[in-house]
């Protein structure tokens, strides 16, 4: 107890000797996202406003999908896909990606309700309607050791809170993979190519809803949903922080 009163006599002092700077705009601030952007600026990230492509999520031109009931962007518009549907925040830029990069890489794990709310904020009640289970997309052992904690699972023990949904260990990683990140769009194709298994020991329902922090070309929310289908979920949706833009 004294020494939060000696805190908060020296908050003011040390505010001014320590002003927390804004990452996105420069400026110091009081209020905001811990210490990594004013409140301005997080409030500042629009959602993306429908129309959205259905299988990555990405913002779509209103007037080119007037009553579509299954809109695609140009990149999804062919071929199959084993995810049915894939819903993002918004795009992947500015403060969401400031925000982003501070809780997977700089270990804010703190920040997981914050960006987990914006999804229940703007998504419709009918994304989440049917969903049986939660399933975070797994790390490897490397880097969740190097990490201390799997970003997805963070996202999603939030989501299971406010949803009243179980969480499944339905999946692990058995290969590592280079960070999608860091790879040209055809390495990223091809990185998580046979690295996930389904825990065949786990009861799986049948709609299940990944959980991941970005989507970039999408392949490796492509290959966890292909292992779930083949292990007998009979739908399986995704939801993620930020979209990247096409050209990754």
């Amino acid at each position: 107890m004294r020494s939060l009163t000696i805190h908060r006599f020296l908050e003011p002092f040390l505010d001014l000797l320590y002003p927390k700077v804004c990452s996105h705009c420069g400026d110091p601030f009081k209020m905001g996202l811990s210490n990594i952007l004013c409140r301005s600026c997080f409030d500042s990230q629009a959602p993306y406003a429908e129309p959205t492509c259905r299988h990555c999520g990405i913002g779509l031109p209103a007037a080119a999908f007037t009553e579509v009931e299954r809109p695609l962007c140009r990149d999804c518009g062919e071929g199959d896909h084993y995810l049915d549907e894939v819903r993002a925040y918004g795009p992947y830029v500015g403060p969401w990606r400031i925000a982003h990069h501070a809780f997977k890489f700089e270990g804010m794990e703190g920040l997981a309700g914050v960006l987990a709310d914006r999804w229940l904020e703007v998504l419709p009640w009918q994304f989440w309607d049917g969903v049986e289970a939660l399933v975070p997309v797994p790390l490897s052992w490397e880097r969740q050791r190097q990490r201390g904690y799997n970003p997805s699972e963070r996202l999603a023990e939030h989501l299971a809170k406010e949803l009243a949904l179980p969480i499944l260990p339905a999946l692990k990683k058995v290969r590592s993979t280079k960070p999608q990140m860091s790879l040209e769009r055809g390495e990223r194709l091809r990185n998580p190519k046979g690295a996930y298994r389904v825990d065949l020991r786990v009861a799986l329902p049948g709609t299940i809803l990944l959980v991941d922090d970005v989507y970039t070309t999408g392949a490796t929310l492509e290959e966890c949903a292909k292992v779930l289908k083949k292990a007998g979920v009979g739908r399986v949706k995704a939801v993620v922080l930020g979209r990247t833009e096409h050209r990754t």
